[in-house]
């Protein structure tokens, strides 16, 4: 981290009790503006038996509520036995942390996005922060580019901000769409950035000089979900209007609607809520519970055309998020129901499943390992073997649901936020 940089309290577990009563350095945006009712039976005389009996039930309800107290003083205690395994705690959010990343070649840097306006770029090693702020409304992603030389934040204020993550100043503020910021994705070669918002939208700028390249439109809801192909020369977009669309970056024209029966067959009868792509594969889930796998094929023109290969019906709740592995033949889905399920392409028929205690927020395939990793509302993040689905850690240590997961492509640490308003770095 650069010099000058001041320290945010950071408690290793080896020392808990230490505290730092240092400052952190903000980086403005120079832009920015049962109760019981008892009814007593008067004129009435009970005999004993009634007697006997109204006693009777009494002491019944007395030992469920003596019952009912049991239970809820063992959950209190189960909570306050919880073990920490973190290997660090990034204090300093004020609100839930909903978004984290890694740098790509510096495993020291870290970056978060708050409810409470603000992305800050932090030292795992030590703690130190930077607070990113300008945005006016909850920030809900963050992610560097694959260079590592730009951060990006994206903001419920459909702002979209560039930062030095070297010394955390602002580059340059993207502006254009009219609603809140739902995603963002950069070019996996350059320094182009895509964004979708609530307005219907998809946004393309060229992040280095602020340049607006070009719009989408053509949803009808929401953009929930988006990514660059891993080429870089297509943009495929989901939405809440059940579509997921692939498009010309170049020119902003939709190729292939996947709702449209004549392009993709059956297609999702709920909104598209997450998908993942890699070479000529498609994956997304949907509010229907159910996750579908593309294939997307060019022509001798170039033009493309999709195809639905397999339909996942496994899941009884909305699918989340899902994940196409890196190195293996593997897809992965999950899902509200507490339930990842890991399928090897083109079968329907699960290799394996692993469970949550309650509902799945995240699962990323680990980027040099064959591990999957997942965040629940359980407060847990746990790490399985992608081959077998065993399970190779569970981390616990947040105290309320765990929203995002990034893993270091260059080291053996995790960090995770959370609704509880901390990131967690993990040893593997």
């Amino acid at each position: 981290m650069a010099d000058g940089m001041e320290k945010e309290e950071v408690i290793d577990n080896e020392n808990e009790n230490e505290e730092s009563d240092s400052e952190d350095e903000v980086f403005l945006d120079p832009e920015a503006d049962g109760g019981r009712r008892i009814v007593e039976l008067e004129g009435q005389d009970m005999d004993e038996d009634e007697d006997e009996e109204m006693e009777e039930m009494q002491g019944e309800d007395d030992d469920d509520e003596a019952g009912q107290d049991v239970d809820e003083e063992a959950e209190e205690e189960e909570e306050e036995e919880v073990e920490d395994v973190s290997a660090s705690k990034l204090i300093g959010h004020t609100d839930p942390v909903y978004s984290v990343a890694v740098h790509p070649t510096m495993a020291d840097i870290i970056a978060t996005g708050s409810g409470d306006d603000t992305a800050s770029i932090w030292s795992k090693s030590t703690g130190e922060r930077r607070v990113l702020a300008g945005h006016s409304d909850t920030v809900v992603c963050v992610a560097f580019n694959a260079s590592g030389s730009m951060l990006a934040s994206a903001g419920m204020d459909g702002l979209v901000k560039i930062w030095n993550p070297m010394d955390g100043s602002l580059l340059r503020t993207l502006e254009g769409p009219s609603e809140d910021i739902t995603w963002i994705n950069w070019h996996s070669k350059g320094d182009v950035i895509i964004a979708g918002s609530s307005d219907m939208s998809i946004w393309m700028w060229n992040a280095a000089t602020g340049a607006c390249m070009t719009v989408l439109s053509g949803h009808s809801d929401s953009v929930t979900c988006g990514q660059f192909t891993e080429d870089g020369k297509l943009v495929i977009t989901g939405s809440a209007d059940c579509s997921a669309r692939i498009w010309n970056p170049k020119d902003g024209s939709c190729l292939v609607n996947l709702s449209d029966p004549k392009n993709a067959g059956h297609f999702h009868q709920g909104g598209v809520t997450c998908l993942d792509t890699k070479g000529d594969l498609l994956l997304t889930g949907s509010e229907d519970s159910t996750a579908i796998l593309t294939t997307i094929h060019f022509g001798a023109d170039g033009t493309p055309t999709a195809k639905v290969v397999t339909t996942y019906r496994q899941h009884t709740d909305g699918v989340e998020s899902v994940a196409i592995a890196p190195r293996t033949h593997y897809i992965a889905t999950a899902s509200l129901d507490s339930k990842i399920f890991v399928y090897e392409m083109n079968h329907d028929v699960p290799r394996y499943m692993c469970q949550h205690r309650a509902g799945v927020t995240k699962i990323a395939w680990h980027p040099t390992r064959d591990m999957l990793l997942s965040t629940s509302l359980d407060k847990t993040l746990m790490a399985w073997d992608g081959k077998t689905g065993s399970c190779l850690a569970r981390f616990t240590g947040h105290k309320n649901a765990v929203m995002d997961v990034a893993a270091s492509p260059v080291d053996n640490h995790l960090v995770s936020g959370g609704d509880d308003n901390l990131a967690l770095v993990w040893q593997l």
